[in-house]
């Protein structure tokens, strides 16, 4: 988890601001907006955490049942963040990834693989916490040498600009 986020904030610190904050750069989002979007799933993982810390992990929804409600999970949650500042966006992404990494280490390990859960920790949160990240920095990696170099389209590559939406998901469903 903690060498993802590094790897993350080290691409988006070589951006300038108004370039991760530039509109419809990453489908229909900014580099702002993913971001927000990796703390939304993030706060999910926190709340999954405490419901099964509460023996309640047999309330945890899953997304992946239902792909548009990942859509509408989406859209709900960078639309509240759009109010922040990038600071404030990074701020709340340092505060959620802290509590995150709390309430993993707060569980019993048995919790982890747990078959009581439709799907155990272990299923779901690499996705959450680490791999779903790693895609969307390999789709700012690209952008970001496309828009450096000042290619076609306004340096968005045809990946990035299918991000934001629908797509394939799996038991992580971000």
């Amino acid at each position: 988890m903690t060498r993802s986020r590094e790897a993350t904030l080290r691409l988006i610190g070589r951006v300038p601001e108004r370039e991760l904050t530039r509109p419809r750069t990453q489908g229909r989002w900014s580099v702002k907006d993913v971001l927000a979007h990796f703390a939304a799933w993030e706060e999910e993982a926190i709340r999954r955490f405490a419901l099964i810390a509460r023996g309640r992990g047999d309330r945890i929804f899953f997304y992946v049942a239902d792909p548009k409600a990942v859509d509408r999970f989406n859209a709900r949650a960078v639309a509240a963040a759009r109010r922040l500042s990038l600071r404030g966006v990074l701020r709340r992404l340092a505060r959620v990834r802290q509590r995150l990494i709390a309430r993993f280490r707060a569980l019993p390990a048995a919790a982890l693989r747990d078959p009581a859960h439709r799907y155990p920790v272990t299923a779901w949160l690499p996705e959450y916490a680490w791999t779903h990240e790693a895609k969307h920095r390999r789709r700012l990696w690209r952008w970001w040498r496309e828009r450096q170099a000042g290619g076609a389209g306004g340096g968005r590559s045809r990946r990035a600009r299918v991000g934001g939406g629908a797509g394939r998901r799996r038991a992580g469903e971000s």
